[in-house]
């Protein structure tokens, strides 16, 4: 089982309504195109928690498309509790991966150990960016259980302008609808 979370309620102002409708957009298109088995714009935390307890496992990969920064994922403003996962863990592989398609999620020594933390608990794959992303989605990286990080902690958007998540200028970038991580990332 393939699914995407999106959240549904990212903030006020325009631009979170269209940042909410291309979440819903591409959610639906990934569907259409049949690269997930499911998808599903979350209120709460609870709700998607509720949302994911419904479906039959084994998860071969959960994304989740919301705001982050360090070490943190957000939903309708809120931080992820710490045992968001742990209703669904009995339906997770060594297999599965987890990827969370939100700015920053992996940058500094926080997202470090928020990386550490999820793929050493829940026994999978878990994936996250060190940078803002949007249309292309730079600085990806997985880890897996028990592995040290393969990126370092510094690594972080360039000081040049540059806007990273317009363009594929950063390394380990892949774009919004793409589902499949490349090997080594």
């Amino acid at each position: 089982m393939r699914v995407t979370i999106y959240d549904r309620n990212p903030g006020a102002g325009l631009g979170q309504w269209f940042l909410k409708a291309s979440w819903a957009v591409g959610c639906w298109l990934q569907k259409r195109l049949g690269l997930v088995d499911d998808y599903y714009g979350a209120a709460s935390w609870l709700e998607a928690a509720e949302w994911l307890r419904q479906h039959e496992g084994p998860f071969q990969s959960i994304q989740y498309w919301g705001h982050g920064s360090p070490g943190l994922v957000w939903l309708a403003g809120k931080s992820m509790p710490e045992a968001f996962f742990a209703p669904v863990k009995p339906k997770l592989t060594a297999d599965s991966t987890i990827w969370f398609r939100c700015c920053s999620v992996f940058c500094g020594a926080w997202g470090q150990e928020f990386s550490r933390m999820l793929a050493d608990s829940l026994g999978c794959v878990i994936a996250g960016h060190t940078v803002t992303i949007g249309p292309w989605q730079g600085g990806l990286h997985t880890r897996k259980p028990f592995t040290s990080p393969s990126w370092p902690a510094t690594e972080r958007e360039p000081g040049t302008g540059i806007p990273v998540h317009l363009l594929p200028v950063f390394p380990n970038t892949i774009f919004c609808l793409t589902t499949t991580i490349p090997e080594g990332w």
